[in-house]
């Protein structure tokens, strides 16, 4: 049987931690992860940082650092002192934890039109910045920083999505971003030894995200679709998403790079 991911001393790095899904796994999985366990929280905004680092505080033995964070123009070098200022803001080596954890959880939704539309080179190149590249050179970044033998095993989490395996009318950039994220866990998952991939898609959320999709669609169809979720109060909540995933590492038995969508049975 699989050794429960999170019953293992670990330092956590979660992206996009102050808002939405990513603040829900940050707090339920501050509750789940054991004693001496290290959080790196990156986000925007130091304010709502600060806040949510000292909420996982409240959980005996965990610590917390929080550190500014734009994903759409942190390159390696720059990730790579982010990482190592916040271990020593933390007064820790990377020898301490058995297990090293990377959720990457930050994107954006936006450019919601026909494909048809999307011709200024300017608008996917930034796009991809932030949801695509920036993803890419975090996770190169964290497999350079956490490595054995200082670490006996990694874990890396990509939120996916259902449009990362279905197409969504008036979608492209952020499903090709989806898919492209989901593809760079199975190449990690080849290459890299004594480390666990899993695309989880979380369902649809009640998030600011899941607003903007119902008022900026181009497709009229998922447009109303988003619309009566909302109505209906049908959506998926954060807390429930996040305890879904913790549930997925608990168990531990998931084929490595394996796409998990939260109304999966595990």
């Amino acid at each position: 049987m699989a050794d429960s991911i999170v019953n293992k001393k670990s330092v956590c790095i979660i992206t996009g931690a102050t808002k939405g899904l990513g603040k829900a796994i940050t707090s339920n999985l501050a509750k789940e992860l054991p004693k001496g366990s290290l959080f790196i929280l990156l986000a925007r905004s130091q304010d709502l940082l600060d806040r949510i680092s000292s909420q996982v505080k409240e959980n005996d033995g965990i610590e917390s650092v929080s550190m500014p964070f734009d994903q759409s123009c942190a390159d390696g070098e720059t990730n790579k002192k982010m990482l190592q200022d916040a271990l020593a803001k933390a007064g820790v080596a990377v020898s301490q934890y058995e297990q090293a954890i990377l959720i990457n959880n930050a994107g954006t939704l936006d450019h919601l039109d026909y494909s048809r539309n999307l011709d200024r080179l300017d608008v996917s190149t930034e796009y991809f910045k932030t949801n695509l590249s920036g993803c890419i050179t975090l996770t190169a970044t964290f497999l350079q920083v956490f490595r054995a033998p200082d670490v006996k095993t990694r874990v890396v989490v990509n939120i996916s999505s259902l449009a990362a395996i279905s197409p969504m009318k008036s979608w492209l950039l952020y499903c090709m971003a989806k898919a492209a994220r989901e593809m760079m866990m199975k190449i990690v998952a080849a290459e890299e030894e004594n480390t666990r991939t899993l695309n989880y898609a979380p369902g649809p959320l009640v998030t600011e995200m899941t607003t903007t999709a119902s008022d900026k669609t181009q497709d009229p169809e998922l447009r109303k679709w988003f619309t009566e979720q909302i109505e209906k109060k049908s959506l998926v909540e954060c807390d429930d998403s996040a305890q879904k995933l913790i549930a997925i590492l608990r168990k531990n038995t998931f084929e490595n790079a394996l796409h998990i969508d939260y109304y999966d049975e595990i």
